[in-house]
């Protein structure tokens, strides 16, 4: 018998403050180290729901309070990592509304945040988290990255 497909899911939130997105500076994870990533990020957990991870990410990682309701799908992103071959599907959200003022919780992790504009995002962000704006600004629900 075939062994099935089994790979590891993250989310990730979108979240906009007119043409700004909240970005995060990545320290001390061991990957990516020093490079911008989405505000928030993290693994669904064992008998986490997509959105349940995403909202508890966000009150982990930025202190912020968002319900369910307000966490709408964006696209997917089927990701393939050419430096060990990891394989992952990515989620994105974007954050329609939240409560408080978005924060580093996790320093350790997190070296700080910051909104940038849709039309400059810094050269050193993730590709395939630039993919996933790229794609929520299109209005397209799937791509493959890394695959090639």
């Amino acid at each position: 018998m075939k062994q099935r497909y089994e790979i590891p899911t993250a989310v990730y939130a979108l979240m906009y403050d007119g043409n700004q997105i909240l970005l995060q500076k990545r320290n001390h994870t061991g990957i990516e180290d020093g490079a911008f990533d989405l505000a928030t990020s993290g693994h669904v957990e064992a008998g986490e729901t997509y959105v349940d991870a995403i909202v508890r990410e966000l009150k982990e990682e930025l202190g912020i309070q968002v319900l369910p309701e307000d966490v709408a799908f964006s696209n997917m992103i089927h990701s393939k990592y050419h430096d060990d071959g990891l394989v992952y599907n990515n989620v994105y959200f974007k954050i329609k509304h939240y409560t408080g003022t978005p924060a580093v919780m996790e320093p350790s992790k997190n070296a700080g945040l910051e909104w940038f504009d849709l039309q400059t995002l810094p050269d050193n962000l993730i590709a395939d988290r630039r993919l996933g704006i790229e794609n929520d600004l299109k209005h397209q629900a799937f791509a493959e990255f890394g695959w090639e």
